[in-house]
């Protein structure tokens, strides 16, 4: 027995599974699913959090399948499918039988895994795999009104203000732009601390998407403008009604934000976009000198 109070459980288990799926908590064979209680139930942001495939085997030799296999959680209000981690690359036949999947928020923390999406990208035959989770969680110090007893920050920082929480038109959002949080969009109470233990963003897109666009969220650190999350710089959001997370500059960690910056990469617009946030943070203890 450890002395640590950790949470060890296999969540998934496939068998022959030959087409793309999504699949909650469970078990999964040729087809037929048999779902589980969800061994991580009870805790919405998990401050560590690892996802390790054991057993992957792929059928067809040379001419096997390929996948790829995401965790996504449907746990954060108003929201399906909101990506977690993912196998670093492709998977096939002869891929090695352990996989470590990659937190897309570059971050040890995670929300609460309630499904996964295997994808089949190319030829055929099944995939095996058995997806293993170890996590630990403590609780923070502020929280979003009616949330857990967790204290979690969680909720749109920014979203569409006219009627139905839209833009006004499809285009939207369709120049390269800086937001204020405060004034466009919502400091989430986030501003009541300096320095945040964990944070978890996605960038989501509405009812239309043309044209690729990429999100920044900023800081001021000594003054100066910092990049403390990002989808990147190549054009993330491509289709409407996607979910992109946002890689952490300081791999968890992050100073109060103070700004979105929306850059369209190609010409276009993005209908009803949001950027939504989960946050956790203790206050910390200061040595006396």
């Amino acid at each position: 027995m450890g002395f640590d109070k950790t949470k060890d459980a296999r969540i998934w288990g496939v068998t022959n599974q030959a087409s793309t799926v999504r699949l909650p908590i469970g078990d999964s064979s040729g087809g037929t699913f048999t779902g589980i209680v969800n061994p991580f139930r009870g805790t919405l942001m998990w401050d560590q959090m690892m996802y390790v495939i054991q057993g992957l085997s792929i059928a067809g030799g040379a001419t096997g399948g390929s996948f790829t296999i995401q965790v996504e959680t449907d746990a954060v209000q108003g929201y399906t499918a909101l990506p977690i981690a993912k196998t670093l690359s492709t998977m096939g036949p002869l891929s090695k039988k352990t996989q470590i999947l990659d937190n897309l928020h570059r971050s040890p923390s995670s929300p609460l895994p309630t499904h996964v999406t295997i994808t089949q990208t190319a030829g055929s035959g099944g995939i095996w795999f058995q997806l293993t989770a170890i996590a630990k969680q403590y609780r923070g110090v502020l929280s979003t009104p009616g949330a857990t007893a967790e204290r979690i920050i969680r909720g749109n920082m920014f979203r569409g203000t006219s009627a139905g929480g839209q833009f006004g038109s499809d285009a939207g959002v369709a120049a390269s732009t800086t937001f204020t949080l405060g004034t466009t969009g919502s400091l989430m109470s986030l501003n009541k601390m300096r320095l945040w233990d964990s944070a978890l963003f996605w960038f989501v897109a509405g009812q239309s998407v043309s044209g690729t666009h990429d999100i920044n969220v900023v800081s001021k650190v000594g003054g100066n403008t910092v990049i403390i999350a990002t989808t990147g710089d190549g054009g993330a959001l491509t289709t409407a009604g996607q979910k992109v997370a946002l890689g952490n500059s300081f791999y968890g960690q992050i100073p109060n934000p103070t700004q979105l910056i929306w850059r369209v990469v190609t010409a276009g617009g993005v209908s009803d976009a949001r950027v939504v946030v989960l946050a956790k943070s203790g206050r910390g203890t200061m040595g006396k000198e």
